[in-house]
């Protein structure tokens, strides 16, 4: 079958498992585990929430994570509206208060979802800095270029050193000025 929230595709084998799974837990723990996970506490809680239930394997748990966080991510990224992740999930056999409170959680971060994606979906490395130096001893006509830079997604700060031929830092800064002429041509039609 083709499912919305899987982009029109079949659901993963391990999903469907993973939600099956779920679907033994009584509605107001599935509510604390969803939220638990919803709010990115730390994993250790989600073992406390579902103790003693038929999921209180360390990996049970960690695989009941991953699926609501899946789960969530894909509505969002496929443009899944709440009901629609909602029928979708009753189809697969998730139970309806099961089913209700994904898509609850769908549609209540759907809006930082996609603030996020405006401020940051087409950046992979967000430039934080860069400076230009002459070349180490033994090169000619070059230029130590030193780029930091944050991921994005992680926060984490990177930074790379490049030796370039000094005639292909000027290829290079009149290829970044097109590219910011064409951008400000663009955001004008914008």
């Amino acid at each position: 079958m083709k499912f919305k929230f899987c982009s029109d595709g079949d659901c993963p084998l391990w999903a469907l498992a993973a939600l099956h799974a779920l679907s033994s837990l009584p509605a107001p723990i599935f509510r604390t585990l969803l939220h638990h996970v919803v709010e990115e506490q730390p994993d250790d809680g989600i073992m406390e929430i579902l103790k003693d239930t038929s999921v209180s394997s360390r990996d049970e748990c960690a695989r009941a994570a991953a699926v609501l966080r899946w789960t969530l991510k894909q509505a969002h990224r496929c443009g899944c509206s709440g009901v629609q992740l909602a029928r979708d999930l009753l189809v697969l056999g998730v139970p309806r208060a099961h089913a209700s409170a994904l898509a609850d959680a769908a549609e209540t971060g759907r809006e930082a979802y996609e603030m996020n994606i405006k401020n940051n979906g087409f950046m992979i490395n967000k430039l934080t800095d860069i400076s230009a130096a002459p070349g180490p001893e033994g090169t000619v006509d070059t230029v130590k270029l030193t780029i930091q830079s944050d991921e994005v997604f992680t926060g984490e700060q990177k930074m790379a050193e490049l030796i370039v031929d000094k005639s292909q830092v000027k290829i290079l800064l009149e290829d970044l000025k097109k590219a910011l002429k064409r951008m400000e041509e663009f955001d004008i039609c914008i």
